[in-house]
Formats: structure tokens, sequence, C-alpha cells
């Protein structure tokens, strides 16, 4: 299917984010080289369009290139973890939530999985307007899972968990504060998987010769692990 967004528009390489490499700004859309998961990410972005989720983009077609085209989301894509305040990690919980809840149909309860996750929900893959996170964005790695996989690797990005920054009595209070915004108290399950990420994340990163990410990651993993009866205490 071609779009009808395909005007000679000046491109705008989109800087920021964790965005793939290739994605430009055409007018009011997005334009992403197509990868292996593009189908997959075409027909989730349209369910969620029919659920009425308005916290992601629309898949509108292909341009003449081949290119996917998205409708471009006007705000600000952090480059960078930071802090975020409570009303801050609050209004990523419920949109996260929201997320979720429109996903669900689409997972096979047979196989364990209770949602889509989208897998990288760093605060570097969403939209902020006026400081508030608004939409997510690269759903390259969504996949079905639990709830619990996808909060814990959220909660380890916008917590900035692993950090001497932040005590670890601020960073318990802190993910309550995510938990009960999002609906949920099974801290157990998600400071599991968000262990569960920190290590696959540093087993990936030796593999692939990135040092710094296998440090950093391994780090986290220890603090996280040294904290862990604080930050999964309710």
């Amino acid at each position: 299917m071609t779009g009808a967004a395909d005007e000679d528009d000046n491109e705008i390489a989109l800087p920021g984010g964790r965005t793939t490499a290739g994605v430009v700004r055409v007018g009011d859309t997005v334009r992403r080289p197509r990868t292996a998961r593009s189908d997959v990410v075409r027909r989730l972005l349209r369910h969620l369009a029919a659920k009425g989720f308005d916290g992601a983009p629309d898949h509108l077609g292909t341009d003449a290139e081949g290119r996917d085209i998205l409708t471009f989301i006007p705000g600000e894509v952090p480059g960078d973890l930071g802090f975020h305040d409570d009303p801050t990690l609050i209004a990523a919980a419920i949109l996260i939530r929201r997320f979720h809840d429109a996903t669900a149909d689409l997972a096979d309860p047979s196989t364990g999985a209770e949602v889509v996750c989208h897998n990288d929900l760093s605060p570097c893959n969403f939209v902020f307007r006026d400081g508030v996170p608004v939409a997510m964005i690269d759903f390259d790695a969504a996949a079905p899972g639990t709830r619990a996989d996808d909060l814990g690797y959220a909660a380890w990005l916008w917590l900035d968990i692993g950090t001497d920054e932040i005590t670890a009595d601020e960073q318990a209070r802190r993910l309550g504060v995510l938990l009960d915004a999002y609906g949920t108290d099974d801290r157990p399950a998600i400071v599991a998987a968000m262990l569960a990420r920190q290590a696959s994340l540093a087993a990936e990163g030796g593999g692939r010769g990135d040092r710094a990410m296998a440090a950093w990651a391994t780090a986290c993993h220890a603090w996280t692990e040294r904290h862990r009866a604080l930050l999964t205490r309710r």
C-alpha cells in the first residue's frame, strides 16, 4: 500500500531519542526505512488507532521509496536519561497502562502473554510536551509478553535505578509512585523483570563489545540486587 503523503517536501532528520538511522520528517509525517519488523509494527499501530489510543503515531502506508509513513507527533524527545519528578512519573505510568490495556486483546494467554510489550520503554522513546510524556515511539521491539516485563524495564530507566545520586529509600518511594499510577502492587515481579533486563543488557553489551553499556548495566544490576528487599517492600 502506498500512502497519500508522497508530496515533495523537504526532509528533516530527526535527532535525539533512539530513532532508527534514516528516520526523517516530511511535512506532518515521519518516514522510516522498512525493516523486518515493519509489518508487525504496522499492524500494531493500526490496532492502537482502532482502539482509540492516541499515544502513538498512526501508520499511513508507504511512500514512493518504500518507507513507512507515520504521523508526526509534535514535541520533544530526550536524547538521554534524566531525573523525572512525581507528576512526570505518574503521567508516564498512566500512558503505559493505556497502551497495555489497548493491546491486551492481541495477546494469547495460553503462551503466558498478557499484552503486547513495547520492550524499550525508555524516556528516550517518549514524546514530551511542556515536560509531560504524551506519546511513545519506536515500536520495533514490540512483542507479546507480560505487563511486568515492560514495567521492569520502564521503571529502571524512568527512575534511573542504579545511580548514586538518588538514595535507595527515595528510589523505593518513587517506584511506588510509578506502580501506583499504573495500578499494580506486584513489586517482586517487576523488580525481578528489572534485574533480568539489566542482566540481558549487560550480556548484550559484552557480546558486541560495547564496554560502556555492559559496565553500566552490570553496575545497575548490582545496585538493584543490593537493594532488592527495600525495592520490593510494599
